[in-house]
């Protein structure tokens, strides 16, 4: 495999990571749940706030999972088992237990400080369980759910290894989890947020171990034309097919998300070479880590500085998404600047581990 080609990967799934975070941050934006009346604006943010934060975002999360997996297997063997957990200590470890460190502390000025009369919910409770729960468990920043499985996940790399070395054996243990889920046996829902998530991560390493070369690749012009084709379609499908009609079972679920991802990181190759390097690109961690609850604090501004008023949501939704990234982004380029040592700490210094 040449340098180019790692070179031109890496680039993808930088650029695609940050796509990602972004259509993650959408899945936390469902601005109008219900179509509140039969009004013209009520159906149109219903339909809008579905379209961001429901039919392109689904996948974003199991695509993830599998670009985890391809990193952490693309040259793995057992005797190289500490030195990436090592690697996976200072990029994963280390930035959970600090963020889920500062948003508990966040949460507990907010709820013990002036800022407790802007508060609508429960006073975070002083306890030691809920101390631990917040450091460990992601309490107060639930979408480090999927930073907690990466890392479970990444300590089970051994046992990993023992599906994915024999590709096909690989492969069977995808399909046979795929349809066991369908009797409902799939990862405990108490301890992993997503039951699937093992099934997209194996995916990944069964690509990384096995077809690395192959995901460095340019993908021919036929594969990205029927990608486009497919991701189009399956977009379409989600907006046009009523809800109530929708089959969204494990298995399917399995199937479709990874066509969808497939079908993502070829429709990148149409324009990934003009791409110029961005500093927000190398943020996705970033978006990852701080968009909720960036995102909660500009809501709760909005909604004290504007009316409530329906033509006003969609207005407010593209004012919250703009304002969390602009903020997020100012954050990062602070801190990389002046404050490089806790910059790097606080986003595990990524960029420049692919270990």
């Amino acid at each position: 495999m040449s340098s180019k080609s790692d070179a031109l990967f890496w680039k993808k799934k930088e650029f695609i990571s940050f796509l990602l975070s972004i259509l993650i941050f959408f899945i936390h934006s469902y601005f109008a749940q219900d179509i509140v009346s039969n009004r013209f604006i009520s159906i149109v943010n219903h339909k809008v706030s579905y379209f961001f934060s429901c039919s392109i975002t689904r996948f974003a999360v199991p695509m993830f999972f599998m670009l985890s997996g391809i990193s952490f297997f693309k040259d793995y063997s057992n005797q190289k088992y500490l030195a990436k957990i090592k690697t996976r200590v200072f990029t994963l470890v280390i930035p959970y237990l600090l963020w889920n460190t500062l948003w508990m502390l966040w949460e507990i000025f907010g709820s013990y400080s002036f800022m407790a009369k802007f508060s609508t919910g429960e006073p975070y409770p002083l306890t030691l369980t809920s101390i631990l729960k917040g450091i460990f468990f992601y309490q107060c920043n639930i979408p480090f759910w999927f930073v907690f499985d990466i890392i479970v996940f990444c300590f089970a790399a051994p046992l990993v290894f023992c599906i994915v070395r024999n590709k096909y054996i690989g492969i069977l243990t995808v399909i046979g989890l795929s349809i066991a889920s369908l009797f409902g046996i799939h990862l405990p829902m108490d301890l992993f947020y997503y039951p699937m998530a093992a099934v997209f991560y194996l995916i990944g390493a069964i690509i990384g171990y096995h077809f690395f070369d192959h995901a460095c690749r340019k993908s021919a012009r036929p594969v990205r034309i029927a990608s486009v084709v497919f991701l189009s379609a399956y977009i379409l499908a989600k907006n046009i097919a009523p809800q109530n009609l929708h089959i969204d079972n494990y298995l399917i679920q399995t199937v479709v998300y990874t066509l969808a991802a497939f079908s993502l990181w070829n429709i990148v190759d149409i324009f990934i070479e003009q791409i110029k390097p961005r500093p927000i690109y190398r943020r996705s961690f970033a978006i990852y880590a701080m968009h909720l609850n960036v995102a909660i604090v500009i809501l709760k501004i909005s909604s004290f500085c504007l009316p409530q008023n329906e033509w006003l949501e969609i207005p407010k939704f593209i004012m919250m998404v703009v304002f969390t990234l602009v903020i997020i982004n100012c954050v990062c380029a602070f801190l990389e600047k002046f404050l490089p040592g806790i910059y790097a700490l606080l986003m595990g210094n990524r960029i420049k581990k692919r270990q």
